[in-house]
């Protein structure tokens, strides 16, 4: 089972509810990142922390496309 899905407007939202915009370089909506950030610091999490995690969900999330939707 994957931790990523393919939403109607082209992007893709990881399980933990960061979604990336492929068009955009990867960068992740503001709405997602602010609930993303939001949650991190819930949970604790420093903001370098949360960028970090942040940063590596798009590399993965780019890698998943790769492996699993392009030719």
């Amino acid at each position: 089972m994957t931790t990523w899905y393919i939403l109607p407007n082209g992007n893709i939202k990881h399980a933990d509810g960061l979604e990336l915009q492929p068009e955009e370089d990867w960068f992740p909506t503001a709405e997602s990142m602010a609930s993303f950030t939001e949650r991190g610091r819930v949970l604790g999490q420093s903001d370098v922390q949360i960028i970090k995690h942040m940063m590596d969900l798009a590399r993965d999330g780019e890698k998943w496309v790769q492996d699993n939707l392009s030719e």
